[in-house]
């Protein structure tokens, strides 16, 4: 695959929806990281205590929601949304609380539905950037292993230019893709691809860190030996990798964008990483608060990262506007003014989502 000319030259300056190119001044308020419609059961966890497995197989209910809430990577139901309507009616009450985007980051392995996502964006009005690229290495297909940085490269780059699997809808980002800590040779080779697709096309690349703090610094500095962009990368899960100060200024001083994209995921024990913790919205909101004092307004983007029911409106959760609609009249009241929470929420994301 040539880098010299791009394939998607025509795309410089503009942001691309499930729809097509768009001004990306057009986007209004954004949300660099969320999931529409997913299969999540690569991160299933079996409940340690054999007396809940019933509870992994049930449906979710009234009776069972508090179980799912602190387990909630142990319920099959809870990992898995493929209903367009629903995703419909859950987006909508983003869209009437004055969302205008949402970045799709469902990579492949994840059952990625770009005609669904396009479906979506009819029904509700609202612009839908889809992500292109591979997730962690659990979820990579078979066969990944022995394919080569050229051909994961032109893959993502046949997603941008051409559309994914023939349906001619066109990925506008690359991403998320997916590292654990310590990372693998396939995730290495993984983000090598997205790389060398991001210089092939000039779009924005969204990286999922491993749960170490120093796994988004080590990323950043291979992604910069291998000719990537910092200033059309986001850096995502900020709140749940990066807890000591000093290492987050390092990071801010780098120029990729900052992604605090778990906001309303307030349920402290974290599975996955479980002498640690998630945080709550109240310690992004200190952690976002120290990064603007120190001068970083214009690297932080904002998401939920909504990949499962139980954060959904109809299943007792937060929803999709939950920022608009609690989260920015939070901020207000704390001291950040509405030029500020419009940086990180209008024009943070136009910036990053333009190509280069």
């Amino acid at each position: 695959m040539t880098t010299r000319q791009s394939p998607a030259s025509g795309l410089a300056g503009k942001a691309l929806t499930v729809l097509g190119p768009v001004d990306p001044a057009t986007l209004g308020v954004t949300l660099t990281h969320e999931h529409l419609l997913i299969d999540f059961r690569v991160v299933y966890l079996k409940p340690k205590d054999p007396r809940e497995e019933a509870l992994a197989q049930a449906p979710i209910t009234l009776q069972n929601l508090g179980w799912v809430r602190y387990n909630w990577a142990s319920s099959l139901e809870n990992l898995r949304y493929e209903d367009e309507q629903l995703a419909v009616r859950e987006v909508g009450h983003y869209a009437r609380a004055g969302g205008g985007t949402i970045v799709d980051a469902t990579s492949v392995g994840l059952k990625r539905n770009p005609a669904a996502l396009k479906n979506i964006s009819l029904a509700t009005g609202l612009k839908i950037v889809m992500g292109s690229g591979y997730y962690v290495g659990p979820s990579h297909p078979p066969g990944f292993g022995a394919r080569d940085v050229d051909d994961i490269a032109s893959e993502i780059v046949g997603d941008i230019t051409r559309g994914v699997g023939g349906t001619g809808i066109r990925a506008g980002l690359i991403g998320e893709i997916g590292c654990s800590w310590p990372w693998t040779d396939a995730e290495r080779k993984s983000v090598q691809a997205a790389v060398k697709a991001q210089r092939a096309t000039g779009a924005p690349l969204l990286i999922h860190p491993g749960r170490g703090e120093q796994a988004p610094m080590e990323i950043f500095d291979f992604i910069v030996r291998h000719g990537g962009d910092p200033s059309r990368t986001i850096m995502g899960h900020i709140e749940r990798t990066v807890f000591t100060p000093r290492i987050l200024d390092e990071l801010a001083a780098t120029g990729v964008y900052l992604e605090y994209d778990l906001f309303g995921h307030d349920s402290s024990y974290y599975p996955f990483a479980p002498r640690t913790y998630m945080p709550n919205d109240a310690q992004r909101l200190e952690q976002i608060e120290r990064l603007v004092s120190n001068g970083h307004l214009d690297r932080i983007v904002l998401a939920h990262d909504i990949c499962s029911r139980h954060r959904m409106r109809e299943y007792g959760g937060h929803g999709f506007d939950h920022i608009p609609a609690r989260v920015v009249p939070w901020m207000h009241a704390r001291g950040l003014s509405r030029a500020q929470t419009d940086r990180m929420l209008i024009e943070n994301p136009a910036r990053v989502l333009a190509f280069g």
